[in-house]
């Protein structure tokens, strides 16, 4: 049987993805916690983000917020209801902070299928 995480575990990863400054990592992270035909959709991406290596890749953009500080993520708590997880998040950047809510569904391996960001 492959090893499935548990969600916290996933959601972890993907923040980590979007914390982290190196690509190779970021891929990692991504690949570990998103499904191959991942998509993403929110309030920063003109259009849905679709598969690991575009989700990689947008998740290291520059922010468009500049701060002395990196911006960290931190997701939760976590709802997890059959296939769909909810989660809130923050965002911090410096002394500037963003909130909002993260819908995912997952597979049956608790990876992240298709990705709705909102914010606050």
């Amino acid at each position: 049987m492959p090893y499935r995480p548990d969600i916290e575990t996933t959601l972890a990863r993907f923040a980590d993805a979007w914390n982290t400054d190196d690509p190779d990592r970021r891929w990692s992270l991504v690949h570990s916690c998103a499904a191959g035909e991942v998509t993403y959709l929110g309030p920063a991406s003109p259009r849905p983000v679709e598969g690991q290596a575009a989700l990689a890749a947008f998740l290291g953009l520059p922010d468009d917020e500049p701060s002395d500080e990196p911006p960290h993520v931190e997701i939760g708590p976590i709802d997890l209801l059959h296939d769909w997880v909810r989660a809130a998040w923050r965002r911090t950047a410096g002394e500037e902070a963003r909130t909002g809510l993260l819908v995912a569904r997952v597979d049956r391996e608790h990876r992240l299928v298709e990705i709705l960001h909102f914010v606050d």
